[in-house]
């Protein structure tokens, strides 16, 4: 079972006590959930044991600090609490929210030229402190679409990282990309520009055409960032079943049970249809809970005493757990596999009175460098192994031989060989 599934959790600071820690792991644990994106403070550290004890439980927190971009917080603000965060077991952190939209930068700001570049001057030094304490730093989510079109805004930030020659930036590249449908089916967009004629910002699609607003948003990201940097990015998708998060949107067209099929690839279905990659490494759903005051509550999975709102949480439950068992019982038949053949694979040589011809022991040279079997000459040894090669030459081993092998449960593999001069 893929281990992509998540949840952004409590978008207040007001949940991170013992007795939220009591009432969620449980639930959580039962979806076989492994990210839970946290909304950190710049001030204050989530508590140790909420941390540690989310790790413990298998779920690895994403710490993400959304304060504007051009706030008045420091790199060095965060320096306790970062060395923090990596001594407790975090390994994500993400600086800033969609800073493509103006909400993410302060009054009067967003109008000021080089609106990337400051970006970036802001942003590489959280990344570099994140990086001194062996932090993985998250690329922020932008706005599909945007008040700066975001392929744009992303182009610009890679371009100017290939010309500062920002290694570090690169190296190990984590992106947060949305997954908002936007009221599209999951197959928009999908296969990205190298499929689609890529749009002009803010054009509409022409007719037979798609864009990247969608599930798959993804795609083209990679491509982009793998046509200027050369590498491939590995990606969290955020707001995982929403259509639109700026309405408060959820899509009714893809159920939870469906998503997380997707997200946990559940049955072959998911796999075929909607198939995500190994760089796809976290399904993020918007959103776990929220307070009853909170606008975000009529997005939520469950409500803020833990009970489901989405009816298809208990089947979906069930099903993880019949897939759990199921992947269990091939586990243990292939430990017990292991036990009754102690021998996976078996080389069956003739033996001579006077040895091993040369040019024998160059002919089986690929099967040993490819199989790496077991090498030996006795057929009653080799009835120890799940399958056996017989290197037959010249007629060295009989039907009664073979026979012998197949009835102790081995698959025999043939070898019929010829050698000129050899007497037998």
């Amino acid at each position: 079972m893929e281990k992509r599934l998540g949840f952004h959790y409590f978008q207040d600071f007001d949940h991170y006590r013992m007795s939220d820690l009591e009432l969620w792991v449980p639930e959580l644990a039962s979806l076989k959930t492994s990210w839970l994106a946290l909304k950190a403070p710049a001030t204050v550290a989530i508590p140790e044991e909420f941390i540690t004890r989310l790790i413990q439980a298998g779920i690895q927190p994403i710490l993400h600090f959304d304060f504007q971009v051009n706030s008045s917080v420091r790199t060095e603000d965060l320096r306790v609490l970062l060395s923090s965060y990596a001594r407790w077991g975090v390994k994500h952190v993400i600086f800033f929210d969609r800073p493509n939209t103006k909400a993410a930068w302060t009054d009067g700001s967003w109008s000021q030229g080089d609106l990337v570049e400051r970006f970036l001057d802001r942003y590489l030094p959280f990344v570099r402190l994140a990086e001194q304490n062996g932090l993985v730093p998250v690329f922020p989510p932008l706005e599909p679409g945007g008040d700066y079109w975001d392929l744009s805004f992303l182009k610009k930030v890679l371009q100017l990282v290939r010309q500062r020659r920002s290694f570090d930036f690169s190296a190990n590249f984590h992106m947060a990309v949305s997954s908002q449908t936007f009221d599209h089916s999951l197959d928009w967009g999908k296969g990205g520009p190298s499929h689609w004629k890529t749009p002009r910002p803010y054009a509409k699609v022409e007719l037979g055409e798609e864009n990247h607003i969608g599930f798959n948003t993804w795609q083209w990201y990679s491509e982009l960032v793998n046509e200027v940097l050369n590498v491939t990015p590995k990606f969290f998708l955020f707001y995982y079943g929403m259509a639109r998060l700026a309405n408060d949107k959820m899509d009714t067209e893809n159920s939870f049970e469906q998503m997380v099929d997707i997200a946990l690839s559940l049955s072959e279905d998911s796999k075929q249809a909607t198939s995500l990659p190994e760089c796809v490494l976290g399904c993020c759903f918007w959103l776990l809970s929220a307070s009853e005051s909170d606008p975000h509550g009529k997005t939520s999975y469950f409500d803020a005493s833990g009970n489901p709102k989405a009816a298809g949480i208990p089947a979906c439950k069930q099903k993880i757990e019949a897939s759990s068992k199921q992947k269990m019982e091939y586990a243990v038949s292939s430990r017990l596999a292991e036990w009754i053949y102690p021998i996976d694979h078996y080389l069956l040589l003739p033996s001579y009175d006077w040895g091993i011809p040369e040019n024998t022991l160059d002919r089986i040279r690929p099967i040993i460098r490819d199989a790496r079997p077991t090498i030996g000459f006795s057929v009653i040894e080799a009835t120890n192994a799940r399958k056996v090669t017989v290197w037959n030459e010249n007629g060295a081993f009989s039907e009664h031989d073979l026979q012998l092998l197949r009835e102790a449960g081995c698959i025999v593999e043939e070898q019929l060989v010829n050698s000129i001069g050899i007497t037998v």
